[in-house]
């Protein structure tokens, strides 16, 4: 089956630094190897006739908050033609990962209500198919392409753990998830019901940047949470009866990184500074190393500094590495970026 995978609003970026977009390729690269004939429309590319596709699957975003940003108004919003050809569509739709938001309501009464008022907006509002539009919304299912085809492999963690993303694998990341509130829930949690002989973990660097130079002794609270993560990684071990292996925090980028302001936590991009959060991210390295199997990060990650080189991260800004450098997969054939030489071998110590 021929499926479109696209953003409702407009096409996924074709950058190869884009977090966003890579989360939207990992999907389509499971789709293809789950047996269906994916494309992704990007940007820069032609206006696909939707309709020539059995599936359109919608990709909202790593980072959907629930309300809609109509950049430059209804007057100058530079992709309406995306919306047309959505609300054209007759076939099957999937909703990836969440339920689908009513973008119907987030539209069209903005644009009834500018029409009423005899505001200037764009006169290609007038072809979208309103009726149909809500139509798609109505037959939408959810559809998580971590289930398309089930592995005994997978990968959890917080937003950064996309970049542990490998065919065969099952790759689950939880937006905003720290470690201290992944061991709360327990790990199980995170992995979808099934059985599974290799299990990786990434989470903590959330609490780094933001959380544990708050205590009064942050040095052994980083101890205690690093001795609490092993043992939940030895729990989990037990129940599923698998092999798990935790990734070691990523090196932290110098303090002058901007950061939007979704990576805030109360009002700040991070707290303490980057020799004291450095130090911290070293002592819970260590404790996961001298007591479980981990994966370490090389020095390749690193500017002179023994910072967290900015070309290695998401570009223009933010806090994850780009898609060009994860470790695994780099999706060299969905937009053609730099191919990782050497894999693993090179990448790990």
């Amino acid at each position: 089956m021929k499926v479109l995978l696209t953003q409702p609003l407009s096409p996924v970026s074709n950058k190869i630094h884009s977090h966003k977009a890579s989360q939207g390729i990992i999907y389509a690269d499971q789709l293809r190897n789950a047996g269906y004939d994916v494309t992704v429309h990007m940007t820069g590319k032609q206006l696909y006739d939707y309709n020539e596709y059995d599936i359109v699957a919608l990709y909202h975003g790593n980072d959907w908050g629930g309300s809609l940003n109509l950049f430059g108004g209804l007057e100058n919003y530079a992709n309406i033609e995306y919306i047309i050809a959505l609300s054209n569509f007759r076939g099957a739709v999937w909703s990836l990962v969440i339920d689908m938001p009513d973008y119907h309501d987030m539209l069209w009464p903005r644009v009834e209500k500018a029409i009423k008022e005899g505001k200037k907006i764009n006169r290609l509002w007038h072809d979208v198919n309103w009726g149909n539009l809500k139509d798609v919304q109505d037959r939408a299912i959810t559809y998580d392409p971590n289930l398309a085809k089930r592995y005994n492999k997978i990968a959890i963690g917080d937003s950064h753990a996309i970049c542990m993303y490998r065919p065969g694998w099952m790759n689950v990341s939880t937006p905003f998830k720290t470690l201290h509130g992944a061991i709360k829930m327990g790990l199980e949690s995170f992995i979808p019901e099934g059985t599974y002989t290799e299990i990786e973990t990434y989470f903590g660097n959330i609490d780094v940047r933001h959380h544990l130079m708050r205590f009064d002794n942050p040095e052994q609270h980083t101890v205690d949470l690093a001795k609490k993560y092993v043992e939940e990684c030895v729990r989990i071990s037990t129940v599923y009866g698998a092999h798990v292996k935790i990734w070691e925090l990523l090196p932290i980028e110098n303090e002058s990184r901007v950061l939007p302001k979704t990576g805030y936590y109360k009002g700040l991009p991070f707290y303490g500074r980057w020799e004291q959060r450095n130090n911290i991210r070293k002592i819970f390295n260590k404790y996961i190393k001298d007591h479980h199997e981990v994966y370490e990060w090389t020095d390749e990650l690193l500017n002179a500094a023994g910072e967290l080189d900015f070309e290695k991260m998401e570009k223009p800004k933010s806090v994850h590495l780009s898609r060009s450098s994860y470790p695994h997969w780099t999706g060299a054939d969905w937009n053609a970026p730099k191919v990782q030489e050497g894999g693993l071998s090179e990448f790990f110590n």
